[in-house]
């Protein structure tokens, strides 16, 4: 056999070999879970609660957006202090950043509005 054919017959083996090793392994491949926060606001309607109150509800609600309003101010001091640190990519890198923390912002807190847990019967 000449050097060609031999390093063909050995890649074709190889290969051979890590799809039969994949294909074995397949049935014990599990997907990840992502890691889900406790506190999602997004989803927040979708979750069982326990039954609220209006006045209860509305200091949930105030909370939220208390978290929320701070959560981008932290957000928004964690893009300077990258700038400052690291001015590649800069000022770009912080304003994409930046539009990030708002566009989540937005979400999070029209997630807030919408979130309307079951009043209580009794």
């Amino acid at each position: 056999m000449t050097a060609g054919v031999r390093f063909a017959l050995t890649l074709t083996i190889v290969l051979a070999a890590l799809l039969g090793l994949s294909l074995c392994g397949y049935n014990y491949w599990e997907p990840r879970e992502q890691a889900q926060m406790p506190f999602m606001l997004e989803s927040a309607s979708a979750q069982p609660v326990i039954c609220t109150d209006a006045a209860t509800k509305e200091k949930i609600k105030e909370l939220m957006l208390e978290a929320l309003d701070q959560a981008l101010k932290n957000h928004i001091v964690h893009m300077f202090e990258v700038w400052m640190k690291d001015d590649r990519g800069q000022p770009e890198r912080a304003k994409n950043g930046t539009i990030n923390g708002i566009n989540a912002y937005v979400k999070a807190g029209q997630g807030v509005a919408a979130w309307t847990p079951p009043e209580c019967s009794g």
